[in-house]
């Protein structure tokens, strides 16, 4: 005969989750972790590329410096090499528990941010960056000249590229908000100088404030507005159709119990 009290069955879910949790969780940080150490054998080559490719030249003032930003530069590929992975564990231990109709929604909406997020670090790194460095660079004197140190270059580079990859997500909020019923592309379009003049001065915040590196990022975040109204049109469109076939089926299923 069992002599011990039984255990709740809700609590034995929850354990078990519990139990699958720091199983993603280390599985997660495992796999960010190697990734990060092969990434740091080809951080120095890596490194020397980012400043050939910038600011020509660089140094180290401090004698961690060099190390330190090496070791970024290792952390930061190895979760970007990770990440497919870390997204495939995090999504077999959520996904479960979804409906089907939240699935719909979390799926292209995290395929979408990603996109949208790794465009704008690709537009900030290879385009914006660069062009802002020379242009503040430029401004030395036949006697003043810029000796930039590693540190502060990987600095300035990852904030940039966070930051504009941030902005670059402009279209995935405006679906959200438009899904939730808080803007609609009426609103947007009447709205859009307003969007404009905002977008700039975020700008003017993210970069330097210089007239050259402020338009080459507002611009395509303007586009990206304009193209999210087009995507609000396509929510509300798409809102409406099934509103409508709702009401045709609860229409057809009045007639035949009225029958």
């Amino acid at each position: 005969m069992p002599s011990g009290r039984e255990v709740d069955p809700k609590i034995m879910s929850f354990l078990g989750h519990l139990e699958e949790l720091r199983q993603v969780l280390f599985a997660s940080a495992l796999a960010v972790l190697l990734c990060t150490v092969v990434c740091w054998f080809f951080s120095g080559q890596i490194l020397d590329w980012i400043v050939v490719r910038t600011v020509g030249q660089a140094q180290f003032l401090r004698p961690t410096e060099a190390f330190a930003t090496r070791f970024k530069i290792a952390l930061f590929l190895g979760f970007l090499a990770s990440f497919p992975y870390v997204a495939f564990r995090v999504w077999t231990f959520i996904g479960p528990g979804l409906f089907r109709s939240e699935r719909a929604v979390v799926v292209p909406a995290a395929v979408s941010s990603t996109f949208l997020f790794v465009a704008g670090m690709a537009f900030s790194y290879f385009v914006l960056t660069p062009m802002m460095l020379k242009l503040l660079v430029n401004f030395g004197t036949e006697h003043v000249s810029a000796n930039i140190a590693v540190g502060f270059l990987m600095g300035f580079l990852l904030k940039m590229s966070l930051a504009t990859g941030i902005l670059f997500q402009l279209p995935l909020v405006v679906a959200v908000l438009t899904r939730v019923g808080v803007v609609t592309p009426g609103y947007l379009i009447k709205k859009w100088r307003h969007a404009v003049l905002i977008i700039f001065i975020i700008a003017a915040v993210v970069t330097p404030g210089d007239g050259p590196s402020q338009i080459v990022l507002a611009a395509p975040v303007v586009v990206l507005y304009f193209a999210s109204i087009i995507v609000s049109r396509a929510i509300v469109r798409g809102q409406r159709r099934a509103e409508a076939r709702s009401a045709a089926a609860a229409g057809a299923g009045t007639g035949e119990g009225a029958s």
